[in-house]
C-alpha cells in the first residue's frame, strides 16, 4: 500500500473493531481531480464501509497530493485485530472512571471540543443541542460526558456514532433529554 495512504488509514482503523476489510477504489478525471469513489471489497458491515469512502472521498487531496489524470488508486483498510469484547469491556472501564472522576471528566470534554472542532461537526452540535454556535461544543461535550458517566450512552450506540451513523439515542442526549 503506498505511503501516501497511512495518514488516512490510521484515522479509518479508529472507526470499528469489525473483522473484515474494506476496499476504496479512486478514479480521476481529464484534469487529475476526484471522478468517482468506489467501494470495492466490503468488510460485511455497511455504515463502517460508508464512512471509510466518504471520509477517503474528504481527504482525497491529502492521501493523492498529485493524482495523475484517468488512473485509478485504490486504498484498502484493514481493521484492528481487537475484538468487540475487549472493546466492549474497555467502554465499561471508561464510564466507570468517568463515573468516578470529575477530572476524568474534564479532560473527556476538552478531547470530545478539540476533536469535534472542525466547522461540520460544529454546526451538528449547534443544531442538536439547541445552542448557539459559541456554546455548542461545549454543552454537547458535556451532556455526552454525562451519558458515558451515568450510564445512558449505551456501548451499541457509541460504536454506531464513531462509525458515523446517526441514532436517536444519540441526538436524545445532545438535546439534552
Amino acid at each position: 500500500m503506498p505511503k501516501i495512504f497511512a495518514a488516512c488509514l490510521f484515522m479509518m482503523l479508529a472507526l470499528s473493531s469489525c473483522t473484515g476489510a474494506t476496499v476504496v477504489h479512486f478514479e480521476t478525471d481529464a484534469y487529475g481531480r476526484l471522478a468517482d469513489v468506489k467501494l470495492g471489497t466490503s468488510s460485511g458491515d455497511h455504515a463502517r464501509d460508508r464512512a471509510i469512502a466518504n471520509e477517503a472521498r474528504r481527504q482525497f487531496s491529502t492521501l493523492v497530493p498529485n493524482p495523475k489524470p484517468y488512473r485509478d488508486y485504490v486504498l484498502t483498510v484493514t481493521p484492528t485485530a481487537k475484538s468487540k469484547e475487549m472493546d466492549a469491556k474497555a467502554y465499561g472501564a471508561m464510564q466507570k472512571e468517568l463515573r468516578n472522576d470529575a477530572a476524568q471528566r474534564e479532560k473527556f470534554v476538552k478531547l470530545c471540543r478539540k476533536q469535534l472542532g472542525n466547522p461540520a461537526d460544529l454546526a451538528e452540535m449547534t443544531t442538536y443541542t439547541h445552542t448557539p454556535r459559541s456554546k455548542a461544543l461545549e454543552v454537547g461535550c458535556q451532556r455526552l460526558a454525562a451519558a458515558l458517566a451515568n450510564g445512558r450512552l449505551s456501548y451499541s450506540t457509541f460504536e454506531k456514532t464513531r462509525r458515523g451513523v446517526k441514532t436517536k439515542e444519540m441526538i436524545a442526549i445532545l438535546a439534552g433529554r
